[in-house]
Order: structure tokens, then C-alpha cells, then sequence
């Protein structure tokens, strides 16, 4: 059996490495944008979903590891982790396509603190 903090390290990485992929993924779609005018959107590609549906599988498996750290049962934990995977995995999925829809319509705005 893997021991929990050996279980959140794992799933850690797997996040670190999902989210560098997808930052990418991102930033390729947004240079092609400004260098060629080639279209940010759709942002439903092969790379963009793996990255970021495996960035989702990373966090449950973290969360798992971190919530037996801390004395749950391993289905409780699992449970709690997909739950708050996915109810922070999708609204960021959004959040991620309106920002593209903004940089395609050349509509970008500037976030300033403490103003709104």
C-alpha cells in the first residue's frame, strides 16, 4: 500500500506537470493569435483536455493522499477530492475559455487591484 503523503506527492506532480502542459498548450494558441491571427478558440483540442483532465486526476489523487494524512477514511477522501475537483475544475475551464473569447475579440482588459 502507498503511504498518504507519498499519495499527495504523486498527485502533486502529476498537477505540476498536467498545468506546465496545458500553460503551454495556452500560450501556444495565444502567440499564434498575435503572430498569425489564427483563431485562440477552439479551445477544445486533444492537448488542452488531456492536460487539464489529468491536472483534474492529479488534484483528487493529492487531495486523497492529504485528507488520509490528516485521518479520513480513503473513500471519504476520495470522495471529498473528486467533489472538489470537479467543482473547481470546471468553473476554471470557463474562466480559461472567456479569457481566449476576450483575446479574440481583441477585447483583453487590464485587471488593476482595488478597483473594479
Amino acid at each position: 500500500m502507498i503511504d498518504s503523503k507519498t499519495l499527495a506527492w504523486i498527485g502533486g506532480s502529476i498537477v505540476a506537470i498536467s498545468l506546465f502542459s496545458f500553460l503551454r498548450v495556452v500560450q501556444l494558441k495565444i502567440q499564434g493569435w498575435n503572430r498569425e491571427s489564427i483563431s485562440p478558440l477552439p479551445l477544445e483540442g486533444l492537448w488542452s483536455i488531456t492536460s487539464y483532465i489529468c491536472s483534474l486526476i492529479g488534484l483528487t489523487i493529492m487531495f486523497t493522499g492529504i485528507l488520509e494524512t490528516l485521518a479520513f477514511s480513503q473513500v471519504k477522501s476520495l470522495i471529498a477530492s473528486i467533489l472538489l475537483a470537479l467543482t473547481t475544475g470546471f468553473p476554471m475551464w470557463g474562466v480559461v475559455k472567456g479569457l481566449l473569447i476576450e483575446v479574440k475579440a481583441d477585447n483583453v482588459k487590464e485587471i488593476i487591484p482595488g478597483k473594479f
